[in-house]
C-alpha cells in the first residue's frame, strides 16, 4: 500500500492540471483515489503474467517483488481471491 505522502504526492500532480469546481473536491478525491488504485493493481498484475519488470521499477524492486510473489502467503491470498471472484454466493456480484 502507498504511503500517504506518496499518495498526496500523486493527487496534487494529477490536481495541478485540472481546475476543480468548490464543494466536489471531496468526491473527486475519492473517485481518483479508486482508479488510481484500480490502475496500479492492474499493472502489477499485467507484469507479474509477463515476468519482467517496466523500466521505471528498479532491478532491487523487482527482485523485491518476485520474492513477494513466490511467498506461500501471497499465493494462499491470490487463490483465496480467485475463489471469491468465481463464488455466486454472499458478497456483492458485480
Amino acid at each position: 500500500m502507498a504511503s500517504d505522502e506518496m499518495v498526496r504526492f500523486w493527487w496534487d500532480r494529477w490536481r495541478s492540471f485540472f481546475r476543480l469546481q468548490r464543494g466536489y473536491e471531496g468526491r473527486i478525491y475519492s473517485s481518483w483515489r479508486q482508479r488510481a488504485a484500480k490502475r496500479l493493481r492492474d499493472l502489477f498484475h499485467e507484469i507479474r503474467n509477463k515476468g519482467a519488470p517496466h523500466p521505471w521499477i528498479r532491478d532491487d524492486l523487482w527482485d523485491q517483488l518476485v520474492e513477494f510473489w513466490r511467498q506461500e502467503d501471497f499465493k494462499k491470498l491470490k487463490e483465496v481471491n480467485k475463489q471469491n471472484r468465481a463464488s455466486s454466493t454472499g458478497g456483492s456480484l458485480h
